[in-house]
Protein backbone atom coordinates (compact mmCIF):
# COMPACT_ATOMS: atom_id res chain seq x y z
CA UNK A 1 0.00 0.00 0.00
CA UNK A 2 1.46 3.58 -1.15
CA UNK A 3 2.33 5.90 2.04
CA UNK A 4 1.30 9.43 1.84
CA UNK A 5 3.90 11.52 0.38
CA UNK A 6 4.32 14.85 1.98
CA UNK A 7 5.27 18.20 0.27
CA UNK A 8 7.85 18.84 2.23
CA UNK A 9 10.76 16.67 4.09
CA UNK A 10 13.65 16.92 6.93
CA UNK A 11 17.42 17.85 5.78
CA UNK A 12 20.63 18.86 6.10
CA UNK A 13 21.23 21.44 4.87
CA UNK A 14 24.98 22.38 4.08
CA UNK A 15 25.37 26.29 4.91
CA UNK A 16 28.83 28.13 4.35
CA UNK A 17 30.65 25.70 2.56
CA UNK A 18 34.37 25.97 3.15
CA UNK A 19 36.56 26.27 6.47
CA UNK A 20 33.47 27.53 8.81
CA UNK A 21 30.13 25.10 6.95
CA UNK A 22 28.00 23.75 9.16
CA UNK A 23 24.88 21.56 8.42
CA UNK A 24 21.46 22.79 8.94
CA UNK A 25 18.37 21.08 9.78
CA UNK A 26 15.54 22.57 7.46
CA UNK A 27 12.42 21.77 5.38
CA UNK A 28 12.91 21.30 1.38
CA UNK A 29 10.78 20.40 -0.83
CA UNK A 30 10.36 16.78 -1.46
CA UNK A 31 11.34 16.39 -5.16
CA UNK A 32 9.07 14.49 -7.77
CA UNK A 33 10.28 11.83 -9.49
CA UNK A 34 11.54 11.56 -13.37
CA UNK A 35 10.06 8.71 -15.12
CA UNK A 36 13.26 6.83 -15.02
CA UNK A 37 13.90 7.53 -11.31
CA UNK A 38 12.49 6.66 -7.67
CA UNK A 39 11.58 8.30 -4.68
CA UNK A 40 13.42 7.09 -2.12
CA UNK A 41 12.22 7.83 1.86
CA UNK A 42 15.65 7.77 3.42
CA UNK A 43 15.80 5.73 6.99
CA UNK A 44 19.45 5.78 7.32
CA UNK A 45 22.61 7.49 5.87
CA UNK A 46 26.60 7.08 6.85
CA UNK A 47 29.08 10.16 7.03
CA UNK A 48 31.31 9.32 4.37
CA UNK A 49 34.97 11.49 4.79
CA UNK A 50 34.69 12.32 0.99
CA UNK A 51 31.25 14.40 2.25
CA UNK A 52 33.58 16.70 4.77
CA UNK A 53 35.33 17.57 1.69
CA UNK A 54 32.59 18.12 -0.32
CA UNK A 55 31.58 20.56 2.52
CA UNK A 56 34.87 22.00 3.57
CA UNK A 57 35.06 22.93 -0.80
CA UNK A 58 39.24 22.03 -0.22
CA UNK A 59 39.56 19.73 -2.96
CA UNK A 60 39.66 21.91 -5.61
CA UNK A 61 36.63 20.98 -7.11
CA UNK A 62 33.21 22.98 -7.82
CA UNK A 63 31.33 23.58 -4.48
CA UNK A 64 28.21 21.61 -4.07
CA UNK A 65 26.02 25.15 -4.46
CA UNK A 66 27.71 25.30 -8.13
CA UNK A 67 25.45 22.56 -8.73
CA UNK A 68 22.25 23.48 -7.25
CA UNK A 69 23.53 21.20 -4.55
CA UNK A 70 22.06 21.93 -0.90
CA UNK A 71 22.53 18.41 1.12
CA UNK A 72 25.89 15.78 1.18
CA UNK A 73 25.87 12.42 1.39
CA UNK A 74 25.87 9.46 -0.59
CA UNK A 75 25.64 6.34 1.49
CA UNK A 76 21.84 5.75 1.92
CA UNK A 77 19.42 3.17 2.72
CA UNK A 78 15.12 3.58 2.63
CA UNK A 79 12.10 2.23 0.89
CA UNK A 80 11.02 3.35 -2.31
CA UNK A 81 7.74 5.61 -1.86
CA UNK A 82 7.12 6.26 -5.97
CA UNK A 83 8.07 4.63 -9.52
CA UNK A 84 8.58 6.84 -12.05
CA UNK A 85 6.26 5.56 -14.87
CA UNK A 86 9.23 4.55 -17.20
CA UNK A 87 11.16 2.33 -14.06
CA UNK A 88 10.55 -1.67 -14.74
CA UNK A 89 11.27 -4.06 -11.90
CA UNK A 90 10.91 -1.78 -8.71
CA UNK A 91 7.84 -1.52 -6.79
CA UNK A 92 6.39 0.60 -3.98
CA UNK A 93 7.66 -0.75 -0.46
CA UNK A 94 11.18 -2.19 -1.95
CA UNK A 95 14.62 -1.73 0.34
CA UNK A 96 16.36 1.01 -1.77
CA UNK A 97 20.18 1.41 -1.32
CA UNK A 98 21.76 4.85 -2.53
CA UNK A 99 25.44 5.07 -3.45
CA UNK A 100 27.99 7.49 -4.37
CA UNK A 101 26.86 7.13 -8.39
CA UNK A 102 24.14 9.00 -9.71
CA UNK A 103 24.45 8.54 -12.94
CA UNK A 104 26.83 8.61 -16.17
CA UNK A 105 26.34 9.99 -19.62
CA UNK A 106 26.32 6.23 -21.19
CA UNK A 107 27.49 6.64 -24.18
CA UNK A 108 31.29 6.27 -23.43
CA UNK A 109 33.58 3.88 -24.10
CA UNK A 110 34.32 3.63 -20.53
CA UNK A 111 30.46 3.20 -20.00
CA UNK A 112 30.26 0.71 -23.09
CA UNK A 113 32.59 -2.00 -21.51
CA UNK A 114 31.84 -1.45 -17.78
CA UNK A 115 33.79 0.81 -16.07
CA UNK A 116 31.43 3.53 -16.05
CA UNK A 117 33.08 4.64 -12.42
CA UNK A 118 35.47 6.38 -15.32
CA UNK A 119 33.15 8.37 -17.16
CA UNK A 120 33.76 11.63 -17.77
CA UNK A 121 30.27 12.99 -17.28
CA UNK A 122 29.35 10.79 -14.18
CA UNK A 123 27.21 12.49 -11.60
CA UNK A 124 28.37 12.19 -8.18
CA UNK A 125 25.39 11.40 -5.47
CA UNK A 126 26.12 14.70 -2.82
CA UNK A 127 28.60 16.84 -5.27
CA UNK A 128 26.41 17.13 -8.07
CA UNK A 129 22.69 16.01 -7.41
CA UNK A 130 21.39 16.45 -3.60
CA UNK A 131 22.42 13.99 -1.48
CA UNK A 132 21.63 11.45 1.36
CA UNK A 133 21.64 13.90 4.37
CA UNK A 134 17.91 14.49 3.67
CA UNK A 135 14.56 12.29 3.96
CA UNK A 136 13.22 12.04 0.27
CA UNK A 137 15.60 11.79 -2.44
CA UNK A 138 15.37 11.11 -6.10
CA UNK A 139 17.79 8.65 -7.85
CA UNK A 140 17.70 6.64 -11.35
CA UNK A 141 16.60 3.21 -11.03
CA UNK A 142 19.32 1.70 -13.08
CA UNK A 143 21.86 3.25 -9.93
CA UNK A 144 19.96 1.75 -7.18
CA UNK A 145 20.63 -0.74 -5.13
CA UNK A 146 18.26 -3.50 -3.56
CA UNK A 147 18.62 -4.08 -0.27
CA UNK A 148 17.73 -7.58 0.97
CA UNK A 149 16.64 -8.86 3.89
CA UNK A 150 18.18 -9.43 6.52
CA UNK A 151 20.68 -5.98 6.57
CA UNK A 152 19.54 -3.44 8.67
CA UNK A 153 19.53 0.01 7.17
CA UNK A 154 22.15 0.85 9.04
CA UNK A 155 24.48 -1.37 7.92
CA UNK A 156 23.25 -1.31 4.48
CA UNK A 157 24.07 2.63 4.02
CA UNK A 158 27.51 2.54 4.53
CA UNK A 159 28.09 -0.35 2.45
CA UNK A 160 26.86 1.58 -0.33
CA UNK A 161 30.31 3.17 -0.08
CA UNK A 162 32.63 0.99 1.43
CA UNK A 163 31.57 -2.03 -0.21
CA UNK A 164 31.03 -0.92 -3.96
CA UNK A 165 34.58 0.79 -3.44
CA UNK A 166 36.37 -2.50 -2.89
CA UNK A 167 34.25 -4.21 -4.84
CA UNK A 168 35.73 -2.34 -7.93
CA UNK A 169 38.98 -2.26 -6.56
CA UNK A 170 39.05 -6.18 -6.23
CA UNK A 171 37.08 -6.57 -9.85
CA UNK A 172 39.84 -4.64 -12.01
CA UNK A 173 42.72 -6.34 -9.91
CA UNK A 174 41.27 -9.77 -11.43
CA UNK A 175 42.67 -11.85 -8.24
CA UNK A 176 42.07 -15.53 -8.35
CA UNK A 177 41.77 -17.78 -5.06
CA UNK A 178 44.76 -18.12 -3.63
CA UNK A 179 46.38 -14.72 -4.68
CA UNK A 180 47.69 -12.53 -2.22
CA UNK A 181 45.98 -9.10 -1.41
CA UNK A 182 46.97 -5.98 0.90
CA UNK A 183 44.89 -3.52 1.99
CA UNK A 184 46.69 -0.58 3.69
CA UNK A 185 44.65 1.09 6.76
CA UNK A 186 42.64 -2.22 6.54
CA UNK A 187 41.50 -1.57 9.87
CA UNK A 188 39.46 0.97 8.69
CA UNK A 189 35.47 1.23 7.10
CA UNK A 190 36.77 0.73 3.35
CA UNK A 191 39.63 -2.03 4.30
CA UNK A 192 37.14 -4.38 6.68
CA UNK A 193 35.12 -4.69 3.77
CA UNK A 194 38.17 -5.40 1.37
CA UNK A 195 39.19 -7.92 3.54
CA UNK A 196 35.38 -9.46 3.73
CA UNK A 197 35.10 -9.26 0.12
CA UNK A 198 38.56 -10.58 -0.85
CA UNK A 199 37.30 -13.81 1.56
Amino acid sequence: MAEEIPKKGIAGVVVNEGSDFRVEVQELDVPVPRDDELLIRLNCTGLCMSDVHYMLNDWGIPKMSEFGTRCAGHEGAGVVVQVGKHVRGWKVGDRAGVKPLHDVCHNCEDCWNGRENYCDGALQTGLHTPGTYQQYLTKPAIYTSRIPDGVSDEMAGPIMCSASTMHRALVESQLKPSNWVVFPGGGGGVGIQGVQLAK
